[in-house]
């Protein structure tokens, strides 16, 4: 009886609807972006009131999200699919329509009989085309936007879940990735084969969340948009939910639980390269069947080594808690490499009781790093690694280096994880470095700290108490902090500063922006120049990216890199005010005050190299000038007279050998190029022992790598008149 009510209140309020001469469109040309390439995920025709024709995925008593700004307190969803793909969940073809209207009082009502849609009802709805949060949204224009064409125009069994790899939507910081994931919005998706790795409960403990990983440690969150996730603690608002209790009955799942399948509507809650601070790409389960149980794998947590900073003295012990959720433990393993060219050694962790597990490890020399990784089998035969992803060949990995004189900045910037992720996130340390980027007028505003010793992974941001007000760019520091990850960028929360009695100028270690195969992480937070490694010029690819950047390649190329400048903007926007080239003079007076006059970038304009350092948000590095001295020799003449960057160095302190290396990491050749004449030339691995040594070169050398092993080298190069520099490589094929 309430089906045909429905039916009919449907039928009678959409001739309103259906008198309006609004343009009917496809849901795939709703879910048209601008440009993905550029991370711009909106609609073509954000905006725009147009009608679509749909089949109801989700019925409309499913949805409960309270509002108290809705008439009822229900604000009303359904998730739909363009009647062209007759059910089956295709690209680009799913849109979420939300039934509210304002009256004429302009009071949030919701469309009647909204509710009571049911899967497989063919319907035209009128609407405005929104985004909410990165999401595409369907908004009901008022209170005859929906017309019932058929009741019930599919059956059930018509609506099949594409099956989508976790890592098409989010990596494994749960960053959504558009350019694969973005199809998927308000479609209705299965994921294979994925662990609970952290229960979230919220709202005063009456809702629960959770995150899944798949195998290669990619993430996503699992929402409670609808009835199926809601918990007993929850009291229904949906007019029409077909709960019996008028409650919720989800029992969340524990750390460690093994869904075989998971399905239910992907939502973008954007972050990464799309703005925002959300949780990318989630699913949404609808149905209790959504939840498919499998055989629980074992599950390896609190990893350790002890010490956290070991001598050349100290043996290390890792523990590890080891749990199986349906059955035993039956074997524990450890697999470590003295060095990270070293061949992996198994040995067995012993069981401490109360499912701890444990493994000493002999001493090693001082700089030595030791990588390692476990593995555990159930009683049923399924296995685990710890950390997850990847493969015996390339596996991702936990590691510790033998330090007798304390941590560097690269111990807290390497990880062979995978995700970027410091081994020392929540830890206090103490470091060393040179100030590349000070507080101070003509700089960055923002401080950064870098180990001449490196040449990758050697810098790192601070989060600035008062005293780091009063430092300088070229000073050397020592400092004492919390080291913090916050999205996706490591750094130092400073509690203490202590000036050094030395000052030296860091030179920019040299990056061809237009390699494909450079890997990002190993320059965050470090002062890097782009620059042509034949000597060519650079040219502005890309002039306006949003958001303040524009982009630079090698002349010719069509792989570049970002860069930022003109914006300060809390955490979202952190680059200079004092360089004048920038993708919009618009920043001149918004998102801080330049300092300079502005330049807008252009198609053509070309440059000797631009250097700065390297930050990531939004899913993309980008490089911060400093200042206008940082754009070397640009087509446009820049203003460098009123800038005198504040320094405490002189130029008898900063003599030195100055060595470009590149490409780094290298693949199959590194590339030295000096001003002087060079005497000597050798390469080390990790360990100190000597591969290669050249003799009587000239002020450039080409080393072969194609016959070295993945991991970290050392260069030491030294000059006729005995200057000396030494710089670290990575060899990654």
């Amino acid at each position: 009886m309430r089906r045909l009510f429905t039916l009919l209140t449907l039928v009678a309020l959409s001739s309103l609807a259906w008198g309006q001469n609004y343009p009917l469109v496809s849901v795939s040309q709703i879910n048209n972006p601008i440009d993905l390439s550029a991370c711009n995920d909106t609609s073509s025709i954000l905006g725009d009131t147009v009608r679509i024709r749909v089949h109801v995925v989700t019925d409309g008593g499913l949805s409960e999200v309270p509002s108290g700004s809705v008439q009822g307190g229900n604000r009303p969803f359904i998730y739909t699919i363009d009647t062209a793909a007759n059910g089956n969940a295709t690209a680009d073809q799913g849109i979420e329509i939300m039934g509210v209207y304002s009256d004429a009082s302009n009071n949030l009502q919701p469309v009647p009989g909204f509710t009571a849609l049911f899967q497989g009802d063919k319907i035209e709805a009128t609407g405005v085309v929104e985004q909410f949060d990165g999401n595409n949204q369907f908004t009901t224009l008022d209170a005859n936007s929906i017309t019932l064409l058929q009741s019930g125009d599919l059956p059930d069994s018509a609506f099949v879940p594409a099956s989508v790899p976790l890592g098409d939507l989010n990596d494994n910081n749960r960053v959504n990735q558009v350019s694969t994931g973005e199809q998927w919005q308000n479609s209705f998706v299965e994921l294979n084969n994925v662990t609970v790795v952290q229960v979230t409960p919220f709202s005063g403990g009456s809702r629960v969340s959770f995150d899944v990983q798949d195998s290669a440690g990619n993430l996503i969150n699992v929402s409670d948009r609808f009835l199926a996730q809601k918990l007993p603690s929850h009291s229904v608002v949906n007019p029409n939910s077909p709960s019996a209790s008028g409650t919720g009955s989800f029992v969340a799942p524990t750390v460690g639980t093994f869904y075989a399948s998971l399905k239910g509507i992907v939502r973008h809650s954007a972050n990464g390269c799309t703005g925002g601070t959300g949780r990318g790409y989630e699913i949404n389960p609808f149905d209790s069947t959504h939840y498919e149980v499998g055989a629980t794998a074992p599950r390896i947590s609190n990893v350790v080594s002890l010490p956290v900073v070991p001598t050349s003295s100290d043996s290390v012990t890792i523990n590890a808690s080891i749990t199986d959720a349906d059955g035993t433990v039956d074997t524990a393993e450890l697999y470590y490499s003295v060095g990270l060219n070293g061949t992996y050694t198994r040995v067995n962790l012993s069981s401490t009781g109360n499912n701890n597990f444990s493994v000493t490890l002999a001493p090693q020399a001082d700089g030595t790093t030791v990588r390692y990784y476990l593995r555990a089998v159930d009683n049923d035969g399924n296995a685990v690694l710890e950390p997850v992803g990847g493969s015996p060949s390339s596996q991702p990995f936990n590691h510790y280096t033998v330090r007798d004189n304390g941590l560097r900045i690269f111990d807290l910037q390497f990880s062979g994880t995978g995700n970027g992720e410091s081994r020392f996130a929540g830890q206090t340390v103490t470091v060393e470095g040179v100030v590349t980027a000070a507080r101070r007028g003509c700089d960055l505003e923002y401080v950064y700290l870098q180990d001449p010793a490196d040449s990758i992974y050697s810098g790192i941001a601070l989060i600035p108490n008062q005293d780091l007000n009063d430092v300088y760019r070229d000073q050397h520091l020592r400092v004492t902090g919390t080291v913090q990850e916050t999205f996706g960028v490591t750094y130092l929360n400073v509690s203490s500063v202590a000036g050094l009695p030395a000052s030296s100028t860091v030179q920019p270690v040299s990056v061809n922006p237009s390699d494909p195969n450079l890997d990002m992480e190993a320059y965050e937070g470090m002062l890097i120049r782009y620059e042509d490694p034949a000597a060519g010029q650079l040219e502005i690819s890309n002039p306006d990216l949003g958001f303040g950047e524009y982009s630079v390649a090698v002349a010719g190329s069509s792989t570049d890199k970002r860069v930022l400048a003109g914006r300060q903007d809390g955490t979202s926007a952190t680059s200079s005010l004092y360089v004048s080239l920038v993708s919009d003079t618009a920043y001149a007076s918004n998102n801080g005050t330049m300092q300079v006059s502005p330049v807008a970038a252009s198609n053509g304009m070309t440059m000797d190299g631009i250097q700065g350092v390297l930050w990531y948000s939004f899913g993309n590095y980008k490089l911060l000038p400093r200042n206008n001295f940082d754009i070397l020799n640009l087509s446009t003449a820049l203003d460098t007279t009123g800038c005198n960057v504040p320094t405490n160095v002189s130029l008898a302190e900063t003599a030195g050998l100055e060595l470009r290396m590149y490409p780094n990491p290298a693949h199959e050749e590194v590339q030295l190029v000096s001003p002087q004449v060079l005497k000597e030339v050798n390469l080390y691995n990790a360990n100190g022992q000597r591969l290669r040594q050249e003799l009587r070169v000239q002020k450039q050398v080409r080393l072969n790598t194609q016959a070295l092993p993945n991991g970290i080298y050392l260069i030491r190069a030294t000059a006729k008149d005995g200057q000396v520099a030494t710089l670290r490589l990575m060899v990654q094929h």
